[in-house]
């Protein structure tokens, strides 16, 4: 079980805001994943999942902005580091916020979706994008280009996992994540002690 308190300089027992925040926001993805776990209803389950990558994003983005404000032991880039190491699918869990939030809104649509933005050009060439079962497949020819800005691809409910080369569910996604953040929030507890 995670502790909840952690002992200051003074020996009274208080949370830092940030860690009182990270907390916070772990209480509720884990309030949100259960309810959709709960529900019968596969729009609600969809919609309930779609609204816990916002905390379960929240904890690794808090964790972030301290370290870029020096509040811990370790840099922006080292902690990042330590998260992608220890939170399953953070990179994708961060990804999904972003689209959702900034992009396009996640739906389960029928079929395949991308959401970008990309940019492809062609340069003594073509560039041609084939979004399949097993990803996107990207065919150059000469000098032409494929820029993408963190592009989702969906299929249904499902989300293409590059790093895992497969389209998983929000639920597996969120699983994965949830279960590693408790060890994640302890070792950023101890990130916080003096420099």
């Amino acid at each position: 079980m995670f502790v909840k308190i952690m002992k200051t300089k003074d020996n009274i027992f208080s949370m830092s805001p940030r860690l009182e925040g990270i907390t916070e926001q772990f209480e509720r993805a884990k309030l949100f994943f259960n309810e959709a776990i709960q529900s019968t209803d596969k729009l609600d389950k969809f919609r309930r999942f779609v609204a816990t990558i916002y905390f379960a994003g929240a904890i690794a983005e808090i964790m972030l902005d301290a370290a870029k404000n020096k509040e811990i032991k370790v840099s922006k880039n080292a902690l990042k580091k330590i998260l992608i190491a220890k939170l399953p699918r953070c990179m994708l869990v961060i990804k999904l916020r972003t689209h959702d939030f900034h992009r396009f809104g996640l739906l389960e649509r029928a079929g395949m979706f991308m959401g970008g933005p990309v940019k492809l050009t062609a340069s003594n060439g073509m560039v041609q994008v084939r979004y399949t079962a097993q990803g996107p497949v990207v065919t150059k020819t000469g000098n032409s280009k494929f820029e993408g800005q963190r592009p989702l691809l969906m299929c249904g409910d499902k989300v293409f996992d590059e790093e895992q080369g497969v389209y998983v569910s929000l639920q597996e996604v969120l699983s994965d994540y949830l279960t590693a953040v408790p060890e994640v929030i302890e070792e950023f507890r101890k990130l916080q002690g003096k420099k």
